[in-house]
């Protein structure tokens, strides 16, 4: 298991890496975690879990230019690599940010290299985190359709994606963002 003092280390490192916009930075710092405790499967569980507290803190919408999906993705594709599985694995991912709103992470498309976030308040339209930008479902699918085609398979699969975020309902039982990504890695269960 971790010592408290070292996942705090860990956990300003990743404030710091988004801070910074060093997006590289977050396979470093799980890349060393990982080698650091290779037979540790608790600290390892609970490095992934701060990893992924931090993706759900990223993936709310924010006027802070450090606080924005390409950070949130960039770590959650950093998180697939520790956990061991293809980043497609953590597609449909639904939880509870932070502030107890839902978040439900986008399919994959390697060709994008980037997840989008679906984020949604109760009683309010989603708002799709995309990179730097926050959209609306219309303006989300626009965008992929620009680059994509209307009619391409990614673009298809992501309208699926918008129109299921925007029927979702927030008030139904969800556990924490964080611990839905960390149940869907190949991790040894802790001890």
């Amino acid at each position: 298991m971790l010592a408290k003092s070292e996942l705090d280390r860990f956990n300003d490192d990743l404030r710091g890496v988004t801070q910074s916009l060093a997006k590289k930075r977050f396979w470093s710092l799980l890349r060393e975690q990982v080698a650091a405790h290779p037979r540790d499967a608790a600290g390892l569980q609970s490095a992934l879990r701060a990893a992924a507290n931090e993706v759900a803190r990223l993936s709310e919408p924010s006027a802070r230019i450090e606080l924005n999906g390409q950070s949130a993705s960039s770590l959650l594709r950093a998180i697939a690599e520790a956990g061991q599985v293809e980043p497609q694995a953590f597609g449909g991912v639904e939880g509870r940010g932070p502030d107890g709103n839902l978040v439900i992470v986008s399919p994959f498309e390697t060709s994008e290299a980037l997840f989008a976030f679906a984020f949604k308040r109760r009683g309010e339209e989603p708002t799709f985190v995309d990179g730097y930008f926050y959209r609306t479902g219309p303006e989300l699918m626009d965008r992929l359709s620009e680059t994509h085609g209307p009619d391409s398979p990614w673009c298809q699969q992501m309208a699926q994606f918008v129109a299921d975020a925007e029927r979702a309902a927030t008030d139904r039982p969800l556990p924490p963002l964080a611990d839905a990504i960390v149940a869907r890695t190949r991790l040894p269960p802790a001890a």
